[in-house]
């Protein structure tokens, strides 16, 4: 299957071009940018123990679900450190640094974020934290 006939082709790009660029166009902000890289019936899933967890769906979840993690925590830092992919599926691997509103210690988790693709749009994203029980735990 060549990319341009593939989940992520519409635009030519392989899933770990697209889930990069959906990446991308996020840390600008530009929301109508990022949705339009965004099926229509997008659904983002986080796990239901966290505070923001749960099924997030529609072109504007990914603004939505990222607008309450970063309002669980005083303070974030993200670093994007690798993209991978296949056919249909792409893993961006984040570093993501949370400071706690209680002025506890910060403290840095891995997250993997799955995405698939449907006509050239992010369909799907599965979040997963590496110790999702912390996070919760020190929100």
């Amino acid at each position: 299957m060549s990319p341009s006939s593939g989940a992520a082709g519409r635009q030519g790009l392989t899933p770990r071009e697209m889930l990069a660029k959906v990446y991308a166009t996020a840390a600008t902000r530009d929301w109508d940018a990022v949705e339009a890289l965004i099926h229509p019936d997008f659904v983002l899933y986080e796990a239901g123990s966290l505070p923001f967890g749960g099924e997030w769906r529609g072109r504007d979840a990914l603004q939505r679900c990222a607008a309450a993690m970063y309002a669980t925590w005083a303070d974030t830092r993200l670093e994007m450190l690798d993209c991978t992919g296949g056919e249909t599926w792409a893993v961006m691997v984040i570093r993501l640094t949370m400071h706690p509103k209680d002025g506890s210690e910060p403290f840095t988790q891995t997250i993997c974020e799955a995405g698939t693709f449907e006509g050239g749009l992010l369909r799907e994203l599965r979040i997963h934290y590496f110790d999702a029980a912390e996070v919760a735990a020190r929100a």
